[in-house]
């Protein structure tokens, strides 16, 4: 399971339940063209041409890049499956780029170790990052 926790190892619905669930559900190509559409925002490179659409969304999450939504360097992800993050009554969570990115690396490296390990190698083990 990939989920955030606080100083108190307390998990972290917002962040698990949008940021955390659109990248462990994306598959591999996806998730690096979310990633690519990333790096021009952080260039100041990207435009939407559609505000009131997502740019991206995987199993009813979806994720706005830049403004108008969300200020230049941020991404807002909500879940349609979990009204409170939902953007039917709900509040979709805010990250920065850089936090969506350290996830995703946090995660590129949990599946490189899981593909070379057995399971019962791992068994126990935390893979723990500072997002």
């Amino acid at each position: 399971m990939f989920y955030a926790v606080d100083k108190r190892d307390k998990i972290l619905r917002n962040a698990t339940n949008t940021l955390l669930d659109f990248i462990v559900e994306s598959v591999p190509a996806e998730l690096s063209a979310v990633v690519a559409v990333l790096n021009l925002e952080k260039q100041g490179q990207y435009f939407q041409l559609d505000p009131n659409v997502a740019v991206w969304s995987v199993n009813d999450k979806y994720v706005w890049i830049g403004p108008p939504r969300v200020a230049r360097g941020f991404v807002l992800i909500s879940n349609e499956n979990i009204s409170e993050y939902s953007e039917d009554g709900g509040v979709p969570e805010k990250f920065s780029i850089k936090q969506f990115l350290s996830a995703v690396d946090h995660w590129n490296y949990f599946c490189a170790v899981r593909s070379e390990k057995s399971e019962m190698e791992l068994l126990g083990k935390k893979f723990e990052a500072i997002i």
